[in-house]
């Protein structure tokens, strides 16, 4: 009986990480990452700056302003972001379809000043409804694959960012912009630009946190993809060598026999 040969797969630049340049490399990533959401976060809040000083009082970051379309475009591109990972990465669509669907009710919802106006009154509710059906029943079909998806996603750089966003666009930028709270803040003094003006920026620097959320998503599901073909590889390449070697053995010890 030929005993099974101990297969050791020699060393190779490609196939080894060298800890240090890890290290460095992740090191100049995240750096890289802090200046990019750095500048983006202190061009919003020009932004916003530049709009108070451009509006007029009493219209300032109403339903029509700047402030609102930008929203909705931040939105629209964390969607598109989400969308180009349902069309090339298969394995993560169950939760990218249910992110890109909660994406979608919330520029929907963005748009209701103008639906109700244009249309009729609760046309956004209507798209809404209308628009769920397929995401939860691809979710329910897809629910073993769902449940994987969300074991990595929730251990991700990207669910935290996410997390921050929603909880700051969805109920605190809520509960900060309420009247009350405003009117016991300013007193005799009550202002309604104060109010929206407050609320709005909050709302708006959440949406570019779920932006940043859904383009650092797709990198890093891209990595995980590159790294798992990687491992592919290297499992491929050694199943190989282990039965280019049994098969030399073999010939081998029939050679022996003769």
């Amino acid at each position: 009986m030929i005993s099974q040969p101990d297969i050791h797969i020699p060393y190779h630049p490609k196939n080894q990480l060298n800890s240090v340049t890890l290290n460095s490399s992740g090191l100049i990533t995240m750096f890289i990452k802090f200046i990019i959401y750095g500048v983006a976060i202190v061009g919003l809040a020009q932004f916003l700056m530049l709009q108070v000083m451009k509006e007029e009082q009493g219209m300032k970051f109403s339903e029509d302003s700047a402030v609102e379309t930008l929203q909705s475009v931040l939105l629209l591109f964390s969607g598109i972001a989400l969308t180009y990972g349902i069309a090339v990465y298969k394995n993560w669509r169950p939760l990218l379809v249910l992110i890109a669907e909660f994406l979608f009710v919330s520029l929907v919802r963005e748009q209701d000043a103008y639906l109700d106006l244009h249309y009729f009154d609760g046309a956004w509710q209507t798209i809404v409804i209308l628009s769920l059906p397929f995401p939860i029943y691809f979710a329910i079909i897809r629910r073993k694959k769902l449940m994987d998806n969300l074991k990595v996603y929730t251990s991700l750089f990207a669910f935290g960012i996410m997390i921050a966003g929603f909880l700051t666009t969805y109920i605190f930028s809520r509960l900060y912009g309420r009247k009350v709270f405003w009117m016991a803040a300013m007193e005799n003094g009550y202002m309604r630009d104060v109010k929206n003006i407050s609320e709005e920026s909050l709302e708006t620097y959440g949406y570019l946190l779920i932006f940043i959320a859904s383009v650092e998503l797709i990198f890093l599901i891209r990595r995980l993809d590159v790294r798992s073909k990687n491992v592919i590889k290297v499992a491929s390449n050694s199943d190989a060598a282990t039965f280019k070697i049994v098969q030399q053995e073999s010939k081998q010890y029939h050679s022996s026999l003769n």
